[in-house]
């Protein structure tokens, strides 16, 4: 009897629970309508993935370049020479220096104009930046003597520029190098020039620690360190190679 009664109970709570076709069809529905928002949704994610992955590798794209411009865009300091006006040369000491540069290979071509030149000589440290007026183009008719260019002489305390460097246009394929725009770009050589006295009050001397660094607008710093011989044979004195 126990079995036949709940045999009997299981049989209406079916019944009550049993969905007719109408009721089917809504519930179908309702779960069709919830899988189209939920890939509708899954779509709107992805697209907005899609596109944040774009902008990220162009950013990515971008800030390469840029970092592979500023490491490879840099001035090569071929040599740096003195000129010593005493006489025997033993007696005086470097007045005027001028800093050979190149455009390092690979890298952006440089304006002269927007670089600055810091030096820092027993003890004082001084900034020079570029006078247009100081600029003389060698490139075309050479010199037998570079410390001879007049630009050297405009360099005085006279002319009251002591914080004021000159260049020297010296190899110019392209004529890339003006004095309103000293452009130094793959193939040029010039030289950035600037009288010691003028600006610290006194010469290079013998055995004289010197250092400073060449900041271009873009690109990496070119190094100055160099100790002055001990002994001055002639007028023109090597610097640093």
């Amino acid at each position: 009897m126990m079995m036949k009664g709940l045999r009997y109970l299981f049989k209406n709570i079916s019944r009550q629970f049993k969905f007719n076709e109408d009721e089917k069809a809504e519930s179908g529905i309702g779960v069709l309508i919830i899988f189209i928002a939920l890939v509708l949704v899954a779509a709107v994610a992805a697209s907005v993935l899609i596109h944040t992955a774009g902008i990220l590798q162009q950013r990515a794209d971008a800030t390469g370049t840029t970092t592979t411009n500023q490491v490879s865009t840099g001035l090569i300091i071929n040599s740096i020479y003195g000129f010593d006006l005493g006489n025997p040369p033993e007696s005086g000491g470097v007045e005027y220096v001028a800093i050979m540069l190149q455009d390092n290979a690979g890298g952006n071509a440089i304006d002269l104009a927007n670089t600055s030149l810091t030096l820092s000589i027993n003890g004082a440290t001084a900034l020079l930046v570029y006078n247009s007026s100081l600029f003389s183009n060698l490139s075309k008719t050479g010199t037998k003597n570079l410390f001879s260019d007049p630009v050297f002489a405009n360099m005085s305390a006279k002319k009251n520029n002591p914080t004021n460097f000159g260049v020297l246009s010296l190899i110019d394929p392209t004529s890339s190098l003006t004095a309103k725009y000293p452009v130094i770009s793959a193939g040029d050589e010039a030289a950035i020039v600037l009288n010691v006295t003028n600006t610290f009050g006194s010469n290079i001397t013998q055995n004289m620690q010197v250092s400073g660094q060449i900041t271009p607008e873009v690109g990496a710093t070119s190094q100055i360190d160099f100790t002055a011989p001990i002994a001055f044979t002639s007028s023109v004195v090597t610097l640093q190679n």
